[in-house]
This record gives structure tokens, sequence and C-alpha cells, in this order.
């Protein structure tokens, strides 16, 4: 049996329900995977072949901890996705990157750390009626707010209170959301798996309907996924690929996920299984 470690985070001690099946599929190749929980400084690293990243939902409270914990690992074993892939993707300013090499994004206005931006005039200007304040590095919608021009005055202080000490991103509020959800396409190993429609991951947003739910992939959406994957330098172990629909109607990259993301294996047959070939496959010695 060859040992790997699936880095988790302390309330989730034995990985995210959603993804726990990916363990039985490493076991029927031959892989006997252990959770790790990534902030247990008492963990010794010596019995691994490699570290998977898969639910250390905590890791955006923390980030600078988080990235030197990586690199304890990758200096120790292999990590997967690897060390440079997890600092790119765990500020949100990668999408600036893709929307530079043609890849359509939310219309998004950064406000770096310490700056003063007239919230109200750089939104009057850009059209937008309703609109979410968020940090750059943020999992979870945390400090996640909307806002709209009724409520300008807290939004420049919540604006103000956060910028003080983190990058923010503004964009629209995507009214989209509201009924069609986000798109999910998940990939490993470059190669398409499966699609999931999501809720809103904001609990206060209106939502057509309640739960995450397996969906046949939509063509031109499956497409421009892998058009976001092909602008990536190197082919993550596993990938999920965050669609909607903005407010012109245009569907638009929301986000790429290869740090932590759940990845609804659960919801598709045969998920867990290619997950688990995915990992096995970047083994030096495990089945190919």
């Amino acid at each position: 049996m060859i040992d790997i470690a699936i880095a988790t985070c302390s309330y989730h001690p034995d990985l995210a329900p959603q993804d726990r099946g990916v363990i039985a599929e490493l076991a029927e190749l031959g892989i006997r995977a252990t959770p790790l929980i990534w902030t247990d400084a008492n963990t010794s690293l010596d019995q691994f072949a490699a570290v998977v990243v898969q639910s250390t939902w905590d890791s955006h409270l923390d980030p600078l901890a988080f990235i030197s914990w990586a690199r304890r690992v990758q200096a120790q074993t292999a990590l997967f996705n690897p060390l440079h892939l997890l600092e790119w993707n765990l500020n949100k300013r990668y999408l600036r990157e893709l929307e530079q090499h043609g890849v359509p994004i939310t219309p998004t206005l950064w406000v770096a750390t310490g700056r003063s931006v007239d919230l109200r005039r750089e939104v009057s200007e850009r059209g937008w009626t309703r609109f979410i304040i968020k940090p750059v590095v943020s999992a979870g919608a945390t400090e996640t707010h909307i806002f709209d021009l009724d409520t300008m005055e807290l939004a420049q202080a919540t604006l103000d209170r956060l910028v003080a000490r983190v990058d923010l991103m503004v964009q629209p509020y995507l009214l989209a959301f509201e009924t069609e959800g986000e798109r999910s396409y998940v990939f490993f190993d470059g190669v398409f798996s499966h699609a999931v429609r999501r809720p809103p991951t904001l609990k206060s947003a209106p939502r057509g309907f309640d739960a995450p739910h397996q969906m046949p992939p939509i063509e031109p959406e499956l497409q421009l996924s892998l058009q976001v994957l092909e602008k990536i330098k190197e082919t993550p172990v596993y990938a999920r690929v965050d669609l909607a629909t903005n407010n012109d109607g245009v569907v638009r990259l929301q986000e790429v996920e290869i740090v932590e993301p759940c990845l609804f294996t659960s919801l598709a047959p045969g998920a867990q299984q290619r997950y688990a070939r995915a990992i096995a496959g970047r083994l030096s010695n495990g089945p190919k």
C-alpha cells in the first residue's frame, strides 16, 4: 500500500462529507489515504508519499500560515495541487490575469489595501444599482456583502473598514444567481468529470433552488471552462471552474477553485473513482 494524506481542517477532521468517498476508491487502487488537519503542528509527514489539499476550508482565515504550511509540505513530499498553483489561486487577483488572457470575467473594481475610494462615484460610473464587496482572499462568503444605492453610506463604511487591512473587489450583483444559480464544472487531471448547479453561497441572497445538484454540461460553458484551464500554467490534479450569467446576459468566469473546493463527487456517479485515479496517476509508483 502507498500512504498519502488528504489535508483538511479542524472542523472536518475526517474530510468534508461530500468528498469522503474518495478514500475508499483510493484503497481500491492500493493507496491508503489518511485525513490530515493542516493546522496540526504535531503531525509527521514521514510516512506519506504525497499530501492532497482537499478540505482546508479555513485556509483563507490565515493565508500566510497556510502557504507556509504548504511550503513545508512540498519540501518533504509531493503536494497536490502543487505549491505554485495554490499560491496563485489563493488570491482572487488571478482573475485579473485570466481576463488579460482573454477570459471573460465579471466586471470588477479592484481596491488595494489602504486605498481611498469614492464608492458612490465608482459604482455610478459603472451603472451598478446593486453590488457586492468582498476580500480578494476569501471563501464561503466570508465578509461578502450586498449593497444597493439606498445603502451606499453603509457600503462606504464597510469598504473603509475592510480596506484598512485587506485588498477588496467590488462587483455588480448578478440577478441570475437568484434563478439560474452558479454552474460548476469539475475536472480531474484536466479531463471534464461532471457539472453541478449551485445556489448562491451568500445565505441572504434569494434562490430559485436550495441544494446543489448535478446537471448536464452546457456545451458553450464547457468550452469556456476548458479555455480557462488552458490558461493555467500546469494542469491541476483537480479544478472546479465556476461560471454564471452576468447582468448583460453573457456567461462569465466567477472563480477557478484549485485550493480547497467542494468537488461534489457524491453527486455524480463515477466521480469519486475518477478523482482517485487522478491522484494515483500523479504518484510515481501508483497505478496510471
